[in-house]
């Protein structure tokens, strides 16, 4: 099964949506902008009957304890124009495990309408264009606190043609590279804050409405009343507000207030420049300060690498001890520089310069990537790290702000030796894009409650090598995309509702020695999208990774122990995936088109 998927350029999507809201009007305010998409939608859009696959946001997910992204195969019943919305009826899962309400009530920007339909009649390429239109400006253009402006404010001459400027600006690399990242990451954030809100306050409503409507049947033992359209999120259609408290939102909203009056400045090119201008000033004079004293300083890319050694306040003693650890990895001949904080280091060093971290937690906002075989490594012997219950304080951690996506992202060769990632504020540990990042000696640590986050994420074409590792309390332990590679040696995997996915026959898997180990995890190994020759089970259980090896011998080598697991290798039949490879991997890139994403090229 394929999905509708429309290639066009950024320009070309950015003049449809002016079409769209081509207005004859002096003033249009943001409710206008809303009601120019239903008349356009209502021309456009079959109203009923048509088949798609709905992509199900991160916070039902994150609710229903479901792997993001899941996807589920159904049909359109009717559509809701007035609020852009759809009463979508599931028909078909890929995992038996996913248990959903059969109607569900869903935006129409997470249907993708299937090319083969039932009925044939039924005008889907241009109901597919629309809905592709629609994604395209809300998820570019629309930002979530529009709705929220005064209608005597012309939402069109205040800021379409800033915001197209800055979606162009974003896609053809035109700014600077921690800028770019960082506006992404402003409205990552803000976009999942919405649907949150927008989950939460409807679980409010709703519980209001069922608090009111068990009052009338009681006091005057009348019919039960209907029912609103249930929510996905139980089998009742609501969540259990009490735990979810008011203070929730309140807290939600703030943030998105702070979000709102930093983009907003940033939204004026003028004001992005500043920004920028702001930023290298602070940087030359970073780099002034430290050159004080010096009769010439080289520039930034003409020196040789440096190493950055990097500590915690503590006693004499304790930074003398440090020291000696120190020069135990340093070569005689190479420039040391000491620094006060991580972050520090990492705005102002170059890629393949080494780093040095003393113990204590070292709190990273990072919006650039790791490359160039530079290193990242901590001032502590491997076995403090491995043990089964580590003293965190007297650990190199390596930590994020709560709003960020993902710890690190990697693209290119890479080292990271003896450190904790704790990854437990964050969706994604590592992201690596490209090159071979090397992981020895490293503890990587997730919630435990989330059903989304993932530990390392590997993209096509990157290889990850792990020795004396270990990987806990995450939805998926390594998530491994199409022609990516892994080489695990004594690599423990704890507690983990996935250990490690195989998305693809593609991916080259080798675990060496048979010292890994997959421990108290729901699933040990998935592999996904695997022909299984003379089977006709949309699942297949294995027991033994051996197992898993008959059907793909030449790319999945070693052995492993499972211990505790719910299922330790888990299959699914190729003949019986919801969608074809490509339109599969079409919406996990989509998951990552925004995130993390810029120019490779050396700003």
């Amino acid at each position: 099964m394929e999905v509708y998927t429309f290639e066009k350029s950024f320009l070309e999507r950015l003049k449809e949506a002016e079409a769209v809201l081509s207005w004859d009007g002096a003033v249009m305010p943001a409710s206008q902008v809303r009601s120019e998409w239903k008349s356009f939608v209502e021309l456009q859009i079959e109203p009923a009957g048509w088949q798609a696959i709905w992509k199900i946001p991160r916070v039902i997910c994150e609710d229903l304890k479901l792997r993001y992204p899941t996807i589920v195969y159904g049909y359109v019943e009717q559509v809701i124009f007035d609020e852009l919305k759809a009463v979508f009826v599931v028909t078909a899962v890929q995992d038996n495990d996913v248990h959903l309400p059969e109607s569900n009530e869903v935006s129409l920007i997470e249907l993708w309408p299937t090319i083969k339909q039932e009925n044939e009649a039924l005008n889907v390429d241009t109901t597919a264009e629309c809905i592709d239109r629609l994604r395209f400006f809300y998820c570019h253009v629309w930002m979530p606190w529009d709705k929220d402006y005064d209608d005597d404010r012309d939402w069109v001459q205040m800021h379409l043609q800033a915001r197209i400027q800055l979606a162009c600006d974003l896609s053809k690399n035109k700014l600077s590279r921690p800028l770019a990242l960082h506006m992404r990451t402003l409205l990552m954030e803000a976009k999942y804050i919405q649907q949150r809100l927008e989950y939460l306050e409807l679980d409010l409503s709703d519980a209001e409405v069922e608090s009111d409507d068990e009052a009338v049947e009681l006091n005057d033992n009348a019919a039960e009343p209907a029912r609103k359209q249930p929510k996905p999120g139980s089998a009742n259609g609501s969540l259990n507000v009490s735990t979810l408290p008011v203070t929730d939102l309140m807290c939600l909203h703030l943030r998105m207030a702070i979000i709102r009056s930093e983009f907003e400045i940033l939204e004026n090119p003028e004001m992005r420049r500043a920004y920028s201008e702001l930023q290298s000033n602070s940087l030359k004079r970073h780099l002034l300060q430290r050159s004080v004293g010096r009769l010439t300083e080289l520039p930034l890319t003409e020196r040789t690498p440096i190493c950055h050694v990097v500590t915690v306040p503590g006693k004499l003693q304790q930074q003398m001890d440090l020291l000696t650890l120190a020069k135990e990895q340093v070569k005689p001949d190479t420039q040391v520089q000491l620094a006060n904080t991580l972050q520090d280091v990492l705005s102002i060093c170059r890629s393949d310069d080494d780093i040095l971290l003393s113990p204590g937690e070292h709190t990273i906002k990072f919006l650039e990537h790791l490359n160039n075989n530079g290193s990242l490594k901590g001032l502590v012997k491997s076995e403090a790290i491995l043990v089964a219950e580590p003293q965190l304080p007297n650990l190199p951690v390596v930590c994020s702000s709560d709003e960020e996506s993902t710890l690190l992202v990697i693209d290119g060769n890479y080292t990271l030796s003896h450190l904790v990632l704790d990854c437990r504020h964050v969706r994604r540990g590592i992201l690596l894009r490209s090159g071979t990042l090397t992981v020895r000696g490293c503890r990587l640590l997730g919630d435990g409650n989330a059903s989304t986050q993932e530990g390392i994420v590997c993209m096509p074409n990157a290889s990850v090598e792990m020795r004396g590792c270990i990987i806990e309390n995450f939805a998926v332990g390594i998530s491994m995309r199409p022609r990516s590679s892994a080489e695990l040696g004594n690599v423990q995997v704890k507690s983990c509702n996935t250990g490690v996915e195989l998305l693809d026959k593609t991916v080259s898997l080798n675990l060496q020695g048979s010292k890994c180990s997959f421990d108290n995890c729901k699933i040990g190994i998935m592999a996904d999208n695997l022909a299984l020759p003379g089977k006709d089970d949309k699942v297949l259980v294995l027991r033994q990774y051996s197992e898993l090896k008959r059907y793909n011998d030449n790319n999945w080598l070693g052995n492993c122990n499972f211990m505790d697991c719910t299922k330790n290798v888990r299959v699914f039949n190729k003949s019986d995936q919801l969608l074809a490879q490509h339109s599969q991997q079409r919406l996990l890139d989509d998951e990552l088109e925004g995130e993390n994403k810029e120019n490779i090229d050396t700003a």
